[in-house]
């Protein structure tokens, strides 16, 4: 059975402020830097993050 991770916008860029004083755990993920909030990551793309 193949799995499948889907991702989807939920927060702004205005909503958090994600960077080396943000507070939130950092997690690299590939070719950047995810940050772990409310119990997932945030991952900057253009004007949101999107969740993993």
């Amino acid at each position: 059975m193949m799995s499948t991770t889907e991702t989807h916008a939920e927060h702004t860029l205005d909503e958090h402020t994600h960077g080396a004083e943000c507070g939130h755990e950092s997690v690299q993920h590939d070719d950047h830097v995810d940050y772990v909030h409310d119990g997932h990551r945030h991952a900057p793309h253009g004007d949101h993050y999107d969740e993993h």
